[in-house]
């Protein structure tokens, strides 16, 4: 019995390389873009939503680090070089006429880091079985 993945299994593994790879460029232009050259997004206030902004800072770095966790080894150095890129981010926000650095955004980018470790790790306790049907038996 042969103990290599078939042809079918490495085509969809590269498949799905090629898109995690293409979430993280995309996750981090997106993230770099917003964070330095846009404008802030307009006072939701009026409708209850003060801080809506802290809600996105975690989505786009939540959607940074999911595929991020899923290709690297190392979690923790993967965490600690998403988070040096928001550091950095609201660093350079200090020096801008536009935006404005926070604490509060670099928690923010916290929590979403750590929602995305927390489902990785989950993911990888349950052995990969939500892959089963995709992969077949080689997952």
């Amino acid at each position: 019995m042969n103990s290599y993945p078939s042809s079918r299994t490495r085509t969809l593994a590269r498949a799905i390389l090629v898109c995690l790879w293409a979430m993280i460029a995309v996750s981090t232009s997106c993230i770099i873009h917003f964070g330095l050259f846009s404008q802030p997004p307009l006072s939701l206030s009026a409708f209850g939503l003060s801080r809506f902004d802290l809600v996105l800072h975690a989505i786009a770095f939540a959607s940074l680090a999911l595929p991020a966790f899923m290709l690297f080894r190392s979690m923790y150095k993967t965490a600690v070089s998403i988070f040096a890129l928001g550091a950095g981010l609201e660093l350079a926000q200090w020096f801008t006429l536009s935006r404005d650095a926070s604490i509060a955004d670099l928690a923010a980018n916290l929590s979403g880091i750590a929602c995305a470790a927390l489902f990785v790790v989950m993911l990888k306790r349950a052995d990969f079985a939500i892959l089963r049907p995709v992969l077949g038996e080689a997952a």
